[in-house]
């Protein structure tokens, strides 16, 4: 098929986290697809902090104040949640034909806005889910809306897309991708990164959910068999749980970890991070929808240790390519640490491995290359006649 033009999308992200996994998985997509192909919109929360990148990129960009639908009961959030819900479906509906939009993607569950947006401007709508859907009353209506407004629904794994049985055929699974170019291939026969201090890495937004305590309560046992260890918490603190980062770091205090811990805040040199850690944990309590830190540490050639749920089982080949252990279990995961710290070859060559089932199964070039086919497949079944 030879589009007489390219196809106008506009992708829509109502949420504005510099640390977040599907704010930096879009910007990846977006900013690498075809230009010849496509012609590239975004509409994002006011105040996104990569709206000035995605402009340098060279896509057309409108912020709008968005405010996300809550689970919890915080009545005013919700007020204002439903108060402002309409006009900003209008103001995306008037954007959307202003920029004669051809079809629309809409990043995340919860991005209810922008989904109704794209069917009363009578826009074919891929929903690209993101998150594992609890069973819930207030989830199973986001679930419902998913099936009742898109056009295709994109699941980031196969753990997702199992929680998305009311859209039928219309899912489709295209695993997360990671721009390899950044994580250089481990060189045999370097300096092993088990010597010294070995570094122990966690990474990602804090809040309860990821786990991060879990980790810090490891440690002593970490510790004291490897008192040359060191760990760091890569990341910032979830904006909604303000206290949850500084009770780690007191946590850290009461078990007499300090020195050997740092909380480096957020920071943007994550690939060389991760090039000279050891190890990487994804302790996560409840399951990944994906894991993405998960797939950039094995891409980094490091020894991962993660939760046996959700993504990480379609990730991790356990004992080949990295370690899973229960959820929520201190010792557990120590023993996991520790079991690679006591066998430094072994970590190596599962790092080896890892390295390479990320260049084979997770690379931004084939996520990209899905993605391209299915709004394209979208854009010819919609418009038979424009193509």
């Amino acid at each position: 098929m030879t589009a007489q033009r390219p196809i106008r999308i506009a992708f829509c992200h109502y949420t504005a986290d510099v640390c977040g996994g599907s704010d930096r998985s879009l910007f990846d997509l977006v900013t690498h697809l075809d230009r010849e192909r496509f012609a590239l919109h975004v509409i994002l929360k006011t105040g996104d902090p990569l709206a000035d990148a995605y402009r340098e990129a060279g896509c057309t960009v409108a912020e709008i104040p968005f405010v996300p639908p809550r689970r919890a009961l915080e009545w005013g959030k919700l007020l204002a949640f439903f108060g402002f819900f309409w006009p900003h479906v209008l103001r995306i509906v008037w954007t959307l034909l202003r920029w004669r939009i051809d079809l629309v993607h809409v990043n995340t569950i919860n991005n209810l806005q922008g989904a109704v947006a794209a069917r009363l401007a009578c826009r074919p709508l891929v929903w690209h889910v993101r998150e594992l859907v609890p069973q819930s009353r207030a989830d199973g209506v986001l679930r419902k809306a998913v099936a009742l407004l898109a056009t295709r629904v994109v699941a980031n794994s196969p753990a997702v897309a199992a929680t998305l049985t009311e859209s039928g055929d219309r899912v489709h699974t295209i695993l997360n991708g990671i721009d390899l170019t950044e994580y250089p291939e481990t060189v045999p026969g370097g300096p092993s990164r088990f010597s010294g201090q070995p570094r122990i890495v966690c990474v990602g937004r804090q809040e309860p959910w990821k786990g991060q305590h879990v980790l810090v309560e490891a440690l002593p046992a970490v510790f004291a068999a490897h008192p040359q260890a060191r760990c760091w918490f890569v990341g910032g603190g979830a904006v909604n749980k303000p206290d949850y980062a500084p009770g780690l770091v007191a946590r850290c205090e009461a078990l007499g970890v300090t020195g050997q811990v740092s909380f480096t805040g957020i920071r943007h040199d994550i690939p060389a991070i991760l090039g000279e850690s050891a190890i990487l944990v994804l302790p996560s309590v409840t399951p990944e929808p994906f894991g993405r830190t998960l797939v950039e540490g094995m891409a980094a050639g490091c020894a991962v240790v993660a939760t046996a749920a959700g993504g990480p089982l379609d990730i991790v080949e356990p004992g080949v390519s990295g370690v899973l252990v229960t959820p929520d279990n201190p010792d557990a995961l120590s023993d996991a640490v520790n079991g690679l710290l006591n066998d430094p070859q072994g970590a190596e060559a599962m790092g080896v491995a890892g390295q390479r089932r990320a260049r084979q199964c997770f690379s931004l070039d084939r996520l990209v290359a899905e993605m391209a086919e299915l709004f394209t497949n979208v854009y010819t079944r919609s418009f038979p006649k424009a193509t």
